[in-house]
């Protein structure tokens, strides 16, 4: 029983050994990509000796002021910042942003929508274009008012660093991860887009938060809490289709990682209650969302990720949006009768295909989609390049932050191997796992990696501020 008792910390270190691993070949990969890489590598270097002390120091100085005030105060800051940026820096609709835009007003005007093939084919989209068309109701078509939405977002997932950074770090942990998130270079540009990150990234902290907290005395409440994380899963999922890659690293947590905190029985009847709950309804609410979008498409949604595999898996073009998948695509599409569900069928098998041909190189192909994923921070810089100027100071800024940010999730990945610790804080090494193995096979793209970064920042608290967990 006692060599047992061994194996869950042995499965934490490899678990945290294959993050290290990611976080080393993420920066050896996009570093050495070109010489402006490396410069911004310089940067983040610079950057890292100024932080290591000054953040803590800044950090412990405002939570001096307590809890609420200095909540208020990174708050209007984040506010000021953020609103700034979309109100100067206005980008034309053009690409996804486009589409989002487009298809928001149609739900907000029409109860079908016109041109719904695209939706059915990807109905990810009707996520985020559904809830744009919420506001759209309510304000009309404004000039700004989605890039009002994101910032507003922005301010959620800011609260919400806040307060898993205070629980987890304590409260200078939380004022460390509020800052970091405000003076995020490629978030602040991203606010200025048609785009379903900012919705997303802050129902992932939602979720986070609302499992990370101490588990209720009643098991009425106990099996509310899981029943509100599975509506945010359905709805996260429904935004972007990885709801799979949280229910994953919640299951290996609490199972494999921590066991023991099912020994006890009080323990193991809430947190089984709770895990029960919450798969339920992701389940269950899963056929009232593929039917809600039926109902507002006209037809049936595809619930098959076969174009994305196909893409993934394409070595010329790097795993990335290629036009001749694309047109693939749509010629299964535009087949006489060929439901949206069909066609992605065929690119499935297309896909299945490809990946068992034996032409591919394997490890060239995840090397370069792994580059693609994250060995960059500045997609954002080449979508704002029509409006914003000095192109290339702002890809090194974006660049050096996030290559600061991976340095600083390699110091706390390595203090919780020390620590050996394994609380319910696993779930953000997991998360950054089970996202980047997941995207190693589907289509892959510079901004997928946006919600990894408040993960990243969370981490990076570890290795910054000494731990003093609170709770509420």
């Amino acid at each position: 029983m006692k060599g047992w008792s061994k194996i869950p910390t042995l499965l934490t270190r490899m678990m945290l050994a294959l993050l290290l691993i990611l976080l080393a070949t993420a920066l050896l990969l996009g570093a050495n990509q070109a010489p402006e890489n490396r410069r911004a590598f310089g940067l983040a270097l610079v950057a890292l000796l100024v932080l290591w002390k000054g953040l803590p120091w800044l950090a412990r100085r405002g939570a001096a002021l307590g809890a609420w005030k200095v909540w208020l105060l990174l708050t209007i800051l984040c506010l000021v910042v953020k609103g700034a940026w979309v109100v100067l820096v206005r980008l034309p609709l053009e690409y996804d942003y486009a589409t989002f835009w487009n298809y928001a007003n149609e739900l907000a005007t029409q109860p079908v929508v016109d041109n719904s093939r695209y939706l059915a084919l990807f109905p990810h989209i009707f996520g985020y274009a559904s809830f744009l068309s919420w506001f759209v109701k309510l304000f009309g078509p404004q000039p700004l008012l989605a890039q009002g939405i994101n910032v507003l977002l922005t301010l959620c997932s800011g609260s919400l660093l806040f307060l898993l950074g205070r629980r987890f770090w304590g409260l200078a942990g939380g004022t460390a991860a509020y800052l970091l998130w405000i003076v995020c270079p490629s978030q602040t540009m991203y606010n200025s887009m048609v785009l379903s990150e900012p919705l997303y990234t802050t129902l992932l902290l939602l979720f986070l938060f609302l499992l990370s907290g101490p588990l209720p005395r009643r098991m009425g409440q106990t099996l509310l809490l899981g029943g509100g994380a599975g509506l945010v899963l359905r709805w996260f999922h429904g935004v972007r289709p990885i709801g799979a890659v949280l229910l994953i690293a919640l299951a290996l947590w609490r199972f494999c990682l921590a066991p023991d905190g099912l020994l006890e029985r009080e323990s193991r009847r809430h947190w089984l209650a709770l895990l029960g709950a919450l798969l339920a309804v992701y389940l269950a609410t899963g056929p009232l969302w593929q039917a809600r979008i039926a109902a507002r498409i006209g037809e049936e949604p595809s619930a098959t990720p076969g174009y994305s595999v196909l893409v993934g898996f394409n070595e010329t073009a790097s795993g990335v949006w290629n036009q001749a998948d694309s047109d693939l695509l749509y010629s299964y599409s535009n087949q006489p009768g060929t439901t949206a569900q069909q066609a992605q069928e065929q690119a499935m098998d297309a896909a299945v295909e490809r990946i068992t041909s034996g032409e591919l190189n394997f490890v060239a192909l995840f090397r370069e989609k792994l580059r693609g994923f994250l060995g960059a921070d500045s997609a954002c810089v080449s979508y704002s390049a029509r409006v914003v100027r000095h192109t290339v100071w702002f890809a090194r800024g974006c660049n050096a932050f996030f290559y600061l940010v991976l340095l600083l999730s390699t110091g706390g990945a390595v203090a919780l191997w020390r620590e050996k610790d394994r609380s319910i804080v696993l779930l953000l090494p997991l998360y950054l796992l089970g996202l980047t193995a997941a995207q190693m096979l589907v289509e892959v793209a510079g901004r997928y990696h946006y919600s990894m970064i408040p993960i990243f920042l969370l981490l990076a608290q570890r290795a910054l501020i000494s731990p003093e967990r609170e709770s509420f």
